[in-house]
């Protein structure tokens, strides 16, 4: 894959009422996620949207969560993307770049 990926990162603070109402409103189905950053705790999950080929990738170190959406990728390269990260623990948004640039080259 040549085309540079589509990465959409955004972040927000868990006590911060109206940045995760946003956060979280561009996150589809996210009432379950929601819940569970309400718990502050960590927390690292992906979702894949089939229809519109997004990856969502939500990282949370329980003050903070950030969500990486990635546009226009199948869900092996999703797949590839996760484990690449995993590998690198490549959670800050330069990381996750690069991780995931390595992940689809």
């Amino acid at each position: 894959m040549d085309a540079e990926l589509k990465i959409i990162a955004a972040t927000a603070r868990i006590a911060d009422s109206k940045a995760m109402e946003a956060f979280l409103a561009s996150i589809p189905d996210s009432a379950e996620l929601a819940a569970l950053l309400a718990g502050q705790e960590p927390l690292n999950t992906r979702a894949y949207d089939d229809p519109n080929q997004t990856a969502r990738f939500v990282i949370s170190d329980g003050a903070a969560a950030t969500c990486f959406t990635v546009l226009d990728i199948t869900i092996d390269q999703a797949e590839m993307i996760t484990i690449e990260c995993e590998k690198s623990n490549a959670w800050s948004e330069t990381a996750f770049r690069l991780a995931a640039d390595r992940a689809i080259k």
